[in-house]
């Protein structure tokens, strides 16, 4: 199993557009049965407790304040693989349903 860090290597969202992608993501996470949307979730959790764990310990305030920004700049970067990957399975059905709304919305916007 491949795990991927970017939405961009996913053969089934390279022909998709960066919001598209994030769409269709969202849209995969979604369909995910409960237990694995609290998995996904709960390592989200154990990264950023992680991660603030060790900005506690950065001596004074003005370097506090710049890991804190760098941290809130990396976040997406470190969480959304975790998501991509989880929900990978999905992305199949999530495709679909995205064209079809597509498709839907093409069609009323031409009524």
């Amino acid at each position: 199993m491949k795990f991927y860090l970017s939405a961009r290597k996913v053969p089934a969202l390279t022909p998709y557009r960066a919001t598209q992608r994030a769409v269709i993501i969202q849209m995969a996470a979604r369909a995910m049965p409960l237990p694995r949307r609290y998995l996904t979730n709960t390592l989200k959790l154990v990264v950023l407790i992680a991660l603030f764990w060790q900005l506690v310990s950065v001596e004074g305030w003005g370097l506090r304040i710049v890991a804190l920004l760098a941290a809130g700049l990396l976040y997406p970067l470190l969480l959304h693989p975790l998501t991509l990957n989880l929900a990978r399975p999905y992305l199949d059905e999530a495709v679909k349903a995205y064209e079809a709304q597509q498709r839907e919305q093409a069609t009323t916007d031409s009524d």
